[in-house]
This record gives structure tokens, C-alpha cells and sequence, in this order.
């Protein structure tokens, strides 16, 4: 049994145990802004407010199976780094990402980081994993970290792909990771180049 929770017509996404022990990470050694794409009629790109902690828990667990990670994800969010969109004729949240002060991770400690990219599988194809991930992206530039990382796993295929295309890079710090690397590129139907990696 899953361990994600549906809520009536939003489904979870499908659930995958992680089969290996290290997590993959990225690294982004840039601080270039991207631009925000537009964001679609019916959704309003904001920042997590007051009183909407039961709809942050309810998007989350679409796609997490971790409990007990808001009151982190508070604490250590950036001021203005804590992404939600909302569809506007519900009032559901619907994606989020978060940038923090500092990193959990340690070979990047001191790096800022970036995480939780949830889309509400309900909502997408709209673009709004991207418009979220962005706007991560950029505060984390605007902070000034030269180098923020991310953590994620091997079967999150749309958000490596999302992730790429922001400029962030696969660091591979350990041997096994290439393989796995090759194989998300090949999922992508990207043409494999490793030399994106920054191995220790």
C-alpha cells in the first residue's frame, strides 16, 4: 500500500520504494537568473502564507511520503523562498518548491539548497513544476550562493528534467552514480554528457 495520500480527485503519484542508499545530488555553479515562465489564467504563483499549512500537507503528500517536514521547511526556508501556486476556483495549492538557508547535505554545507518540487498530479502539463522551480532557483541566486545543491532520486524523471534545463548539474560523488546518471539522461532522450557532472 502506498504511502502517499490521494485526496478525492487528486490522485498521488505513483509510488516507488528507493533501491539505493545514497541520494543523487545536483549542483547549480551559477548565479544567473532564469526567466519565470508565464504562468498559466487560473493559478497565482505566491509565497506560503499563514493558515495554509493543511493544504501544504495535503499537496506534499501527493508525492512524499515523508512526515513531519513542514515545520523544517519553515524554519529554514530563505525569507520570500517558499514557492506555492494556487489554483485560484479551488483555492488548492497545487505546486511548490522551497529554497533554504544553508544545506542539510554534507558535502555542500554551506551551499543553500533547493527542494520538496511537488506538482499536484492533477494540474500537470501546465508548467507550473517549472515556474515553481524557477522562482527556487532564482532566490537562491539572489541570495549570492555561488554553488546551491539539491537532492533527488532516480525515478523522479520530470523533475531531473525540470532541473537540467535550470542549469543545475548532476554531482557525482560516488563511482555508482554514473550509471544511474546515464540511464535518467536516456529516459530524457537526452544525448548523455556526463561532463555536466562535478565529481569530487
Amino acid at each position: 500500500m502506498s504511502p502517499l495520500r490521494s485526496l478525492p480527485g487528486r490522485p498521488a503519484h505513483p509510488f516507488f520504494e528507493e533501491e539505493y542508499e545514497h541520494q543523487l545530488e545536483m549542483v547549480r555553479p551559477s548565479t544567473a537568473p532564469v526567466d519565470v515562465p508565464p504562468i498559466p489564467e487560473g493559478y497565482l504563483l505566491r509565497q506560503l502564507r499563514a493558515g495554509d499549512d493543511a493544504e501544504y500537507d495535503d499537496l506534499f503528500h501527493l508525492a512524499f511520503a515523508d512526515e513531519g517536514r513542514f515545520p523544517e521547511n519553515l524554519e529554514r526556508a530563505l525569507e520570500g523562498g517558499f514557492f506555492v501556486m494556487e489554483h485560484l476556483a479551488s483555492g488548492e495549492l497545487v505546486a511548490s518548491c522551497v529554497a533554504w538557508r544553508g544545506s542539510t547535505m554534507p558535502r555542500h554545507p554551506d551551499a543553500g539548497q533547493m527542494g520538496w518540487l511537488v506538482t499536484d498530479p492533477s494540474h500537470t502539463r501546465k508548467g507550473l513544476g517549472t515556474i515553481v522551480a524557477v522562482s527556487a532557483t532564482n532566490r537562491l541566486a539572489a541570495e549570492g550562493y555561488q554553488r546551491p545543491c539539491l537532492g533527488t532520486e532516480d525515478f523522479r524523471i520530470a523533475a531531473a528534467s525540470i532541473y537540467l534545463k535550470l542549469g543545475w548539474r548532476p554531482y557525482v560523488y560516488r563511482e555508482d552514480m554514473i550509471p544511474r546518471w546515464r540511464s535518467i539522461f536516456a529516459r530524457l532522450g537526452r544525448e548523455v554528457d556526463l561532463s555536466l557532472a562535478c565529481a569530487e
